[in-house]
């Protein structure tokens, strides 16, 4: 079949674990014709989002992808916020899609999707939402006119053509019925995901990475990533397992450091000789380090690799945020201050907490719950 992912109403990042970079891919692995459309907001020197110029490309598996323009309404800025683009009908017709995958419905040009599956009703669409209270309508006017009234107004739109609309998590479903007033019989859990290695490449992966982090083989390996501003509590982290000298472990740093934390971060990791920063890497090295580590730590704010790092059989530690909690196989500790980060290692070292017990409800929930390949079958059926 020929699908066509719609990466248009956010930001599209090449190279990144993502939910719209990863499905694409496994799409193609099965077999399928492959397409995307997005947009020209990205991460620029992956920590800030910024934009780059319209073009045509093919990744590195051999997808297609054109980054469309805006069409101007006012200014940049408010031109980013209605998302219509040029060109989008013109591409829908060159591709004749059999399946478009719509990563979320807050763009103007999803009335040329609708539209398109009128004049073509045997193409099929799918949607998905990430939108939620925590990182939408955050202000007044945001709420009030873009999210209750426009960005509603084209979702009810195109919500009668849709199969299903997929949400992420239960505030995901809660903001979506709420404020777009979507019915509930169309939507359908579909959390992020990630790649579970096969046996053998984990082991033989898992093997070869702590052998080059000269680690013992009693030792464990703690992992923490992402974009480290304050709301990642890396601070909380690293003072809390200075606190705990005892326990036999090495801490690995995988992210970007913005300048306004770089003196802070950076003095508290220079101290633990147990600490490395080992900066930003690219999917296939970060997931090396998953493969090769013990325990997910993820005390603040929602990160997407937590998925991955699960899928890579990792127990996790982290604020219990729902849209975690819409993932707990039992596999997950949980800890909301320094505090409890403390006595979670305390509890490690001491054996209160098994690591082994937990992994074995993170292989459970891995393979039931988060396998890409198995979701990505979910519309392709």
């Amino acid at each position: 079949m020929r699908i066509l992912h719609l990466c248009l109403a956010c930001y599209y990042v090449d190279n990144y674990n993502y939910q719209e970079n990863v499905l694409p891919e496994i799409n193609k692995e099965d077999g399928h014709e492959v397409y995307i459309l997005a947009s020209t907001e990205t991460f620029i020197e992956n920590v800030k989002l910024g934009f780059v110029n319209p073009g045509a490309y093919v990744t590195e598996s051999g997808i297609p992808v054109k980054r469309l323009a805006y069409k101007k309404v006012i200014n940049q800025f408010v031109s980013s916020k209605i998302r219509k683009y040029k060109g989008v009908y013109k591409e829908l017709r060159k591709i004749k899609p059999d399946i478009i995958f719509m990563h979320d419905l807050c763009f103007a040009s999803v009335l040329e999707v609708v539209e398109y599956k009128k004049q073509n009703p045997d193409v099929r669409l799918f949607a998905d939402t990430h939108s939620a209270y925590y990182n939408s309508g955050t202000g007044w006017l945001s709420m009030n006119l873009l999210h209750k009234q426009y960005y509603k107004y084209l979702i009810q739109k195109t919500i009668p053509f849709l199969e299903k609309y997929y949400y992420i998590g239960a505030n995901e479903k809660k903001f979506n019925m709420e404020v777009y007033k979507v019915p509930e019989t169309i939507m359908e859990f579909f959390p992020l995901g990630g790649i579970l290695p096969e046996k053998d490449k984990y082991d033989y992966v898992r093997k070869k990475k702590r052998e080059e982090l000269g680690l013992a083989e009693e030792e464990l390996l703690l992992v923490h990533t992402g974009k480290l501003d304050a709301f990642k509590k890396t601070d909380a982290l690293l003072n809390a397992f200075y606190t705990v000298k005892e326990l036999n472990a090495k801490l690995i740093i995988i992210g970007s450091i913005p300048n306004e934390r770089d003196k802070i971060l950076r003095k508290l990791i220079e101290r633990d000789k147990r600490v490395t920063f080992l900066g930003w890497k690219r999917p296939d090295e970060m997931m090396e380090y998953l493969c090769a580590s013990d325990l997910y730590c993820q005390p603040g704010s929602v990160s997407a690799t937590l998925q991955n790092a699960i899928c890579n059989f990792l127990p996790v530690l982290a604020y219990p945020f729902q849209a975690y909690r819409d993932i707990d196989c039992g596999n997950f500790i949980w800890v909301k201050k320094q505090n409890d980060i403390v006595k979670a290692f305390k509890d490690i070292m001491n054996g209160k907490i098994s690591l082994d017990k937990l992994k074995k409800e993170t292989v459970r929930c891995a393979e039931n719950i988060l396998d890409y390949k198995k979701l990505a079958k979910r519309y392709c059926k």
